[in-house]
């Protein structure tokens, strides 16, 4: 019998490749569990209980803020203090505004001693000015409450920063994902499939943008990141759409968001609560010199901006909605202080207010506080008028008109909404809810009921189409106890902004069911109709 030789046969190219490849996924999966652990045992902070009753460790929430507890001791005035970076500062918390807030305040000789707790939170707006103030009375005892509004980002991010999510109260603070906001304290973004990849961007995107240069005392790493000059001029220059009537029809979102938190002001003012807003001047209406280089950035005149006009629309929704409610324009002060010294209050090529913008943030409203809430005299500041380059481009009647979609539709009353999904705000007033957006699972109708019959010209429906997702859905509308439809659902949308006409009798309900979401991709994000806003047109008050 013929002795067989072992086969000296090598594994082919294919095999040690997929054997590579399978080694190679199961090494991935394996690292991805441990940081999906990591994070979830380490890095991701827990919201405290409102029920609870032990002290809060803000600083681990990420907040510019130690231990609070949650009741006030005997003979303390509490202060909740909401707002975005600029409230948050980039300053240590005793030279942040809240702070030079509390300092001012407890030399004043009042009856109780001042504590002010800093919730500012960066990358967020006044839609989450309320929501997070909701979160947070439940948990800390309080008296007072001051809300920041800043004239640059806020009116902006408000109008065009979207998200076809549940917005939870601190989730841009405790999930927010911008890992250049605090990197002592690492948020990793959700980004990638793998969440190393999200680990090593973040690694990247802080290393990339924090400054080279070095700190002065007393500052933060909070936001601190120096922009080229020509990266800083252009958002300056986003910043003064602020200020341009031909872009006021795309603020009108922003707009609505000052309108509910002024509305949410005068409740809790109802309630006994000592509440004020306070409006925060961006750099370009500080500094003549950076404004004159923003507009030759732009292309831009002088003329064709109205410095005053985000004020002049917020002053006249406070005088509308919440007459009651004080509110406190910091810009001539902040105005005042460059002229007197000669120096910039905002922190190099940073846009956010330096100690000395902070400085004058926190006595102007000490000041402004002593006299709104506890009666001491104070001496009259200069208006923004006399300070500020004045050009008015819309006039009293004007801005009127342009706020008239936010007033109430009379005789609307109150509405009911049903059905799978949360309370969805109407543009037009006709509920006065959380402006949250509405998410509703594919083929389960939401009905929403109206208290009394509303005549109506048509029903403009805004979903969420900003990653270029269309949707299928049936719109149907309920007049004299039957129901017709007005959009049968056969194709899918042409736009996020569907405007839909109907010329019929008055109308108590709708019926909206989604029917389709064309947006591919993992997760169940295409299994739900996202709704941004149900909007009632009526001609005749337009």
């Amino acid at each position: 019998m013929t002795e067989q030789k072992p086969s000296n046969r090598k594994p082919s190219l294919l095999a040690n490749l997929l054997i590579s490849v399978l080694i190679t996924a199961l090494a991935l999966w394996l690292a991805d569990l441990a940081f999906r652990a990591y994070e979830r045992n380490w890095l991701a902070p827990v919201l405290p209980d409102p029920q609870g009753s032990a002290p809060v460790n803000l600083g681990g929430l990420r907040y510019n803020e130690g231990w609070v507890a949650r009741e006030t001791s005997e003979g303390e005035f509490r202060i909740l203090s909401h707002g975005d970076s600029f409230a948050y500062s980039v300053m240590e918390p005793p030279l942040s505004y809240a702070g030079v807030l509390e300092r001012d305040l407890g030399s004043a000789g009042l009856e109780r001693t001042p504590k002010v707790v800093n919730l500012g939170e960066p990358a967020t707006g006044t839609r989450q000015y309320r929501l997070a103030y909701d979160y947070w009375s439940e948990v800390f005892e309080h008296q007072g409450v001051l809300f920041m509004i800043f004239i640059g980002n806020d009116l902006l991010d408000d109008a065009y920063l979207h998200a076809a999510i549940e917005w939870a109260p601190n989730e841009a603070v405790i999930r927010g994902g911008n890992p250049i906001l605090d990197p002592g304290n690492p948020r990793i973004p959700h980004k990638f499939p793998l969440r190393m990849f999200d680990y090593a961007y973040a690694w990247l995107m802080t290393a990339l943008t924090r400054s080279e240069e070095p700190l002065p005392e007393g500052y933060n790493w909070a936001g601190l990141t120096d922009f080229d000059r020509e990266t800083f001029l252009g958002i300056n220059a986003r910043y003064m759409e602020n200020f341009d009537p031909g872009r006021l029809h795309a603020l009108l979102p922003g707009y609505e968001q000052v309108l509910l938190l002024l509305r949410r002001a005068a409740e809790l003012q109802a309630q006994g609560v000592h509440v004020a807003v306070a409006i925060g001047p961006s750099e370009a209406q500080v500094d003549d010199r950076l404004r004159a280089e923003v507009l030759a950035f732009q292309g831009r005149e002088a003329s064709e901006f109205d410095l005053h006009l985000p004020s002049r629309i917020i002053q006249r929704l406070r005088e509308t909605h919440a007459p009651g409610v004080p509110l406190f324009d910091l810009t001539a002060a902040f105005r005042a202080e460059a002229q007197r010294t000669g120096e910039s209050l905002y922190f190099r090529r940073n846009t956010h207010w330096n100690e000395a913008g902070n400085r004058v943030a926190g006595e102007s409203l000490a000041a402004s506080l002593l006299h709104a809430w506890f009666g001491q005299p104070r001496a009259d500041e200069p208006m923004p008028e006399s300070l500020l380059p004045s050009n008015v481009l819309l006039d009293e009647a004007g801005i009127d008109e342009y706020l008239r979609p936010l007033q109430h539709l009379t005789g609307a009353g109150e509405i009911r909404i049903s059905g799978a999904v949360r309370a969805i705000h109407m543009l037009d007033g006709i509920v006065d809810q959380n402006d949250n957006w509405a998410v509703a699972p594919l083929n389960q109708p939401v009905l929403v009921d109206f208290a009394a019959p509303v005549m109506v010209d048509a029903i403009r429906l805004h979903l969420f189409g900003a990653d270029g997702r269309r949707y299928r859905y049936r719109l149907e509308i309920r007049t004299d106890d039957d129901w017709v439809v007005i959009e049968d659902g056969e194709q899918l949308s042409a736009s996020g902004i569907q405007e839909l006409a109907w010329h019929g009798s008055a109308i108590d309900g709708l019926r909206l069911t989604g029917l389709e979401n064309s947006k591919p991709g993992p997760g169940q994000g295409d299994a739900f109709l996202h709704i941004q806003e149900l909007e009632l047109i009526r001609r005749d008050s337009e």
